[in-house]
């Protein structure tokens, strides 16, 4: 019997790391450059990129990322800080121009995480504990919010020739009209909330462009969580404290990366650019403070039956997947696709208990392959009715 496959190929989950506020900013606070760069050097040596890549993606070159960046200056980066600063916003630098389309390129994603991010509410003060409203909680006029949202997936187009088709609210924080204003935008997918709780999340779509709601749902940190130190003194003493108890703490995440994969789940693993910041504190959850937690994540993961992909390829499968109908007629595999979105590149995973092949209209011959104890094709399915004729093996 013929089905759809739940992931691409066959795989048994998805996974992606969602890397946030990937800008065109660098703040002077460690001797370190690596440290400072939020993506102002690019991807020159020095950069947080480079070391990203020879820590993490050179040992792990299958893994897909997604960069969620705020299209103008980022404005948590503070102005009447005592540290010297860079921020440009994206356009305003063609190096940075050509960084972004060469991690597109590269095959990673640029999605949309608003304008500046928000703003503080007394800017001569430095922290944003109580001193800060996230974007979208500014947004009390919808017009606005799609004005400003739609703004970003011009400047995206316009400057690196990049579609965005998803992205997250800053801080995940949102009010009424939130949902409204992504929906009148049209994105295929949005990162609504966090969901590290793996019970909370199912599979489900919002507003009436039916926009897919993209869980976060593992902190890339996990494995550090209790014993990295952030700058602020007492957050720093508790963590004297609870510094024993991260190897119990491992134990746990394991267990829920683990259960993740089980029930098919997609995997999205949370990380920033940088640990700078104008507070002087670091950055929670940054890909240098980091690097030993994510080479646990992925080393783990590295013996297990993963897709790695990103945001916007895995939404575009649900997409395939959850708006396809299969059935047989004779010795033809019948698919029809509902494409509304007007999606490109878009592929379908079918999957058999017994070996089988597909002969193409061109006479090009596919044979499926054995994944996960099945025998599995994917197959390129365009908007309407799409026949195959298969053959048994």
């Amino acid at each position: 019997m013929f089905k759809i496959a739940k992931w691409y190929n066959n795989f048994r989950t998805p996974v992606v790391l969602m890397i946030d506020d990937l800008s065109d900013a660098y703040i002077n606070v460690y001797e370190e450059s690596y440290k400072n760069d939020w993506g102002y050097l690019c991807d020159k040596k020095g950069s947080f990129f480079y070391f990203l890549r020879k820590n993490l993606l050179v040992k792990f070159p299958d893994i897909k990322i997604t960069f969620f960046t705020p299209y103008l200056r980022h404005a948590v980066i503070n102005e009447n800080s005592d540290f010297d600063y860079k921020k440009f916003a994206v356009g305003e630098r063609i190096e940075f121009t050509n960084f972004l389309r060469f991690l597109a390129k590269e095959g990673h994603e640029i999605a949309h995480h608003g304008s500046n991010h928000g703003k503080y509410i007394d800017p001569s003060k430095s922290t944003t504990i109580n001193n800060w409203i996230h974007e979208w909680a500014l947004f009390d006029n919808i017009n606005l919010g799609i004005k400003a949202t739609k703004k970003g997936i011009k400047i995206f187009k316009e400057y690196c020739n990049i579609d965005i088709l998803g992205g997250k609210y800053c801080g995940y924080i949102t009010r009424e009209n939130s949902q409204k204003i992504i929906d009148e935008c049209n994105f295929l997918y949005w990162c609504d909330k966090p969901s590290y709780n793996i019970g909370d999340y199912n599979e489900s779509i919002f507003g009436k462009n039916d926009i897919i709601s993209f869980p976060t749902n593992f902190a890339g940190n996990a494995f550090i969580r209790l014993t990295y130190l952030s700058g602020d003194k007492q957050r720093d003493k508790k963590k004297k404290i609870f510094k024993y108890l991260q190897p119990i703490y491992n134990i746990y995440s394991y267990f829920n990366l683990y259960k993740l994969y089980l029930r098919q789940q997609i995997i999205s693993i949370q990380e920033h650019s940088s640990p700078s910041t104008t507070a002087g504190i670091v950055q929670s959850g940054n890909i240098v403070t980091d690097i030993e937690s994510l080479l646990k994540i992925f080393t783990f993961l590295k013996y297990l039956s993963i897709w790695y992909a990103s945001c916007s390829e895995i939404a575009k499968y649900i997409y395939v997947r959850e708006n396809s109908i299969l059935h047989l007629e004779k010795n033809n595999l019948v698919i029809i696709f509902n494409n509304n979105k007007k999606l490109h590149n878009t592929y379908l995973t079918i999957i058999n208990s017994h070996p089988f092949e597909i002969i193409e209209n061109n006479g090009r011959i596919l044979k499926s392959t054995y994944r996960n104890k099945k025998y599995t094709i994917n197959l390129f399915v365009q908007n309407g009715v799409n026949k195959f004729h298969f053959k048994a093996l």
